[in-house]
């Protein structure tokens, strides 16, 4: 590594500059992704978790067929 330095000095700067550049994108973007994480409260969970309780509550209901004639045929139900 001497004899490169010795034929170009200029290396060693170049690689200092490309290691801090290195570490200041990979410090910005760990500070980006921490401000677009977000700290929910416990009252916000709370809402979140019920809507999400309702929502699959609804889809356990809409998901009933065997009150449709239509789809008798599809499920296998003879009347």
């Amino acid at each position: 590594m001497a004899a490169v330095l010795k034929l170009n000095p200029y290396l060693g700067t170049a690689r200092k500059m490309a290691t801090l550049a290195k570490v200041a994108h990979i410090k910005a973007r760990k500070e980006k992704l921490e401000s677009k994480r977000t700290k929910l409260s416990p009252e916000e969970a709370a809402k979140v978790k019920a809507a999400g309780k309702a929502w699959h509550r609804t889809m356990i209901s809409d998901s009933d067929y065997t009150e449709f004639e239509n789809f008798s045929k599809w499920l296998g139900v003879t009347q």
